[in-house]
């Protein structure tokens, strides 16, 4: 398969093409600075978001396309938003029939109607972003037509950094993936292998999913 990663020189973007390489993917790492994207194995293409052109002519021959981007430069974080509509725009024309985007954790309902972000005890200093990453999927969710889209968040407050350990349970909708303890997590590592196996199988087209760690937090 070929994947193209938009944002893979972030965190979870280069993790996912790291991921995706080791599993024998093609990957494509796009982004608008090619010095921070040398991923060892990945294929270089300089892109903006703020180009559409430059984006449809970097992800052409892609399978799917990863949008792994997030907004430190506005106070309501609206790149987020204004990405999943460039990408929407641009894919087609583009001839990608898929795109998954990381998405935002803040808007899993941690009871029925009640998102996490919504709670007096979230973070403020994430809210602006877990707000932007809801609109962002009530964009996709409004979207009839191509591409195929899929969204996931991870747990509300608990991606840690931590490698791959495989031993992860994944869910579609919008309440957190919870263990036996009663516990919603995950580290980076298998938040990146979850991620790569929705792009293999396909499981939830159109649909939001999350993952979470079985083992208990140590």
């Amino acid at each position: 398969m070929h994947i193209a990663v938009i944002g893979a020189s972030g965190w979870l973007g280069g993790l996912i093409a790291r991921e995706a390489i080791a599993r024998g993917h093609t990957v494509t790492a796009v982004g608008r600075d090619a010095s921070r994207l040398e991923i060892p194995g990945t294929r270089i293409a300089v892109a903006d978001l703020d180009d559409p052109d430059s984006i449809a002519t970097a992800v052409a021959s892609a399978d799917v396309v990863v949008s792994s981007v997030t907004d430190r430069t506005t106070d309501d974080r609206s790149r987020i938003a204004a990405t999943v509509r460039t990408l929407l725009d641009v894919l087609p024309r583009a001839g990608v029939s898929r795109v998954a985007f990381v998405g935002g954790g803040g808007s899993l309902e941690t009871a029925p109607g009640v998102r996490a972000v919504d709670a007096p005890t979230f973070p403020g200093e994430y809210k602006a972003e877990a707000l932007a990453q809801a609109d962002a999927l009530a964009i996709l969710r409004a979207h009839a037509g191509p591409p195929d889209w899929t969204y996931m968040s991870p747990p509300p407050h608990y991606l840690v950094p931590g490698e791959k350990s495989g031993r992860y349970i994944v869910r579609g909708g919008d309440s957190p993936a919870v263990n036996e303890s009663g516990e919603s997590w995950i580290t980076a590592g298998d938040f990146a292998a979850a991620f790569v196996d929705e792009l293999e199988n396909d499981q939830f087209p159109r649909q939001r999913f999350t993952a979470g760690a079985v083992d208990p937090r140590g």
